[in-house]
């Protein structure tokens, strides 16, 4: 398992302003990754003739977020407004807390989080109970909540967005959190215990590959996953084969596809995933009025074999983060069930 993470993130120490540059520089000549280099130098001066302290030089944090903005620090923070459930996930998992969240319909907190102060839904999100919680560091989504980078910085509030996909970048973003909270050590086991985990499920996986598609189901619409999506990532780890995404489109870079019954039924996949955004209620109401009532749903493979398959939103939708191998062990259960075993009752398959 290659533990070493992506070059999404840089983080540097920097002591003095005038010296900034020339740290990091020199750690990137001695083959250190400028994403993950740190540099430090004291600015002290020694006299024999008096015994004084040594002034106190100035100590300030910096990264690079996944929109390519620099984000200073002038201290650790310790008020963290966390927009993202991925992240916020991540924060507790490391023992670190936060002084407020945005909440998402269907997705849990984790343990401790829950008495954290709302600042609304994550699309949804109160620049004004933001502002008054008061915060030194405010972690937004980078497709939800890059609008509120002018308030903020104007505020004096230091903002990063910062998104969390692959594997690897659970490994950079869990890093990060750690360096930002003094929370290292806890970080370096957290992600050695994960790679561990994930190793021994890889190891059972056999050598077929099946196909799948993933569905959006929202109480309005309902659309075909093709990339950029954490479920997609989970299932390629996990031998499995996207059909969806050669599917044409008039935007190569379009993420998703609206829902065509007719495309479905040109693929007809093994499995068929289905994602809930938003209320439960709702969306298994949208699975119904929208697929099941139309007699040719009927002809897919995956409905007659009985895998078409709703997958909880915290493990699929959101990124697991740290709770990755649940992911992976979850898919392996329903997809691969004489190497992962039968799955529990709770889950749920059309």
């Amino acid at each position: 398992m290659n533990k070493k993470s992506i070059a999404v993130l840089s983080i540097s120490l920097l002591i003095g302003g005038a010296l900034a540059g020339c740290g990091a520089q020199n750690d990137v000549a001695q083959g250190a990754s400028p994403n993950t280099a740190f540099a430090s130098s004291a600015q002290a001066s020694q006299s024999p003739a008096v015994q004084s302290p040594s002034p106190k030089a100035e100590t300030k944090l910096t990264l690079t977020d996944d929109l390519k903005r620099t984000v200073v620090l002038d201290k650790k923070p310790e008020r963290i407004v966390v927009l993202s459930p991925e992240m916020l996930e991540l924060l507790y998992a490391i023992g670190g807390t936060a002084a407020g969240r945005a909440e998402a319909a269907g997705i849990t907190p984790p343990l401790g989080a829950e008495i954290v102060p709302g600042v609304g839904q994550m699309r949804q999100v109160s620049l004004e109970q933001v502002l008054a919680l008061k915060p030194d560091l405010v972690i937004g989504q980078p497709v939800f909540h890059k609008d509120m980078e002018p308030t903020l910085t104007a505020s004096g509030i230091p903002v990063a967005f910062l998104k969390l996909g692959s594997l690897e970048e659970v490994h950079a973003k869990t890093e990060l959190l750690g360096r930002l909270t003094g929370k290292e050590a806890q970080a370096k086991k957290a992600l050695a215990d994960l790679d561990s985990r994930v190793e021994q499920v890889i190891k059972k996986l056999p050598a077929e590959k099946p196909t799948f598609v993933n569905l959006n189901v929202t109480p309005g619409v309902v659309s075909i996953q093709r990339t950029d999506m954490a479920g997609l990532e989970i299932a390629k780890r996990m031998n499995l084969v996207n059909a969806a995404e050669d599917l044409p489109t008039d935007k190569p870079d379009a993420s998703t596809l609206p829902y065509s019954l007719e495309k479905l039924i040109e693929k007809n996949p093994d499995y068929i995933f289905l994602i809930i955004h938003g209320s439960k209620e709702a969306g298994e109401k949208k699975i119904k009025t929208e697929m099941e009532s139309n007699p040719a749903w009927s002809s897919l493979k995956a409905v007659q074999e009985k895998k078409v398959i709703v997958m909880p939103s915290e493990l699929f939708l959101t990124n697991p983060g740290l709770k990755y191998d649940e992911s992976m062990t979850y898919l392996g259960q329903y997809v691969y069930p004489a190497s992962f075993g039968q799955p529990a009752a709770a889950g749920k398959s059309q």
